[in-house]
Order: structure tokens, then sequence, then C-alpha cells
């Protein structure tokens, strides 16, 4: 968690697209690619990055979501020396 305390006040996403579902055979389960697009505060770079959710659904409601990111993308984005 201390590795990505500053992703949240150091970038400011813009949008976010090219979302792919992946349904699973537990019809409880999906799988959601896509990308997120912004800037880097500090050094006004263009930032980039792509993610992998799996989410858990039970009675309508998600019960689990977990991310995974480029965390070489994030880490490399926040490392840019203020302009």
């Amino acid at each position: 968690m201390a590795l990505y305390r500053a992703y949240g006040n150091g970038i400011v996403l813009s949008g976010a697209d090219a979302l792919v579902v992946h349904p699973c055979r537990d019809d409880r389960v999906v799988v959601l690619e896509y990308e997120v697009h912004g800037r880097v505060v500090a050094s006004d770079a263009t930032y980039e990055n792509r993610f992998v959710s799996i989410v858990t659904i039970a009675n309508r409601r998600v019960v689990l979501w977990r991310d995974y990111m480029d965390s070489l993308a994030a880490m490399r984005a926040l490392s840019h020396p203020r302009r």
C-alpha cells in the first residue's frame, strides 16, 4: 500500500476505455480488462495504464473486487522529475 500511496494524489485520470468483459464459468465472477488515461500532477506527463479486475457478484451486489495494474507504468509515471 505504501508503494502506491501517491497514486491517487499524483495522477489525475481523465477517462477509461478499451473495456473487454470476460464471463467466467462461475456466473458470479466476471473479468474486466480496461485502460485508463490521465496526467501526472508533478510533471504534467501523459499517464496511460492497463488494468484487469476480477469482480465477484452475489445477490446483485459486488462482494469482491480485485484489481491488477501495470505496476511498472505507475512507478515510472510517478518517478519523473517535476517540470
